[in-house]
């Protein structure tokens, strides 16, 4: 194997940790949705894994905006250390938003 992981004519063979990999499975670029309804309200949280942005709505408007490392540290703060906040699942945002509409009602 030659310097850069190139191997035969197959060209460049990249690893999950590569910078610039940028294959579907590993970086989407459609926001990772989920949606409840909360107190009559439809609440949703919406994480981009091309931009590291999370987004909380309430019908549409937006309640709350993070950007990276808040983004991943929130989303982190709720799911463990999966991932590292980069990746979450639908369930981890489902937990983002359990938590934040939590935080909301008591302030």
């Amino acid at each position: 194997m030659g310097r850069g992981g190139v191997t035969g004519a197959a060209g460049p063979r990249l690893h999950s940790r590569h910078t610039f990999c940028r294959s579907d499975d590993l970086l989407r670029n459609d926001p990772r949705r989920v949606t409840a309804q909360i107190d009559g309200a439809v609440i949703s949280a919406e994480y981009s894994e091309l931009t590291g942005q999370l987004c909380l709505r309430q019908d549409g408007a937006v309640l709350r905006e993070w950007f990276p490392p808040h983004s991943w540290i929130a989303i982190a703060s709720v799911a463990g250390a999966r991932h590292w906040g980069t990746r979450p699942t639908d369930e981890d945002l489902r937990a983002l938003l359990r938590n934040e509409m939590t935080l909301l009602r008591t302030q």
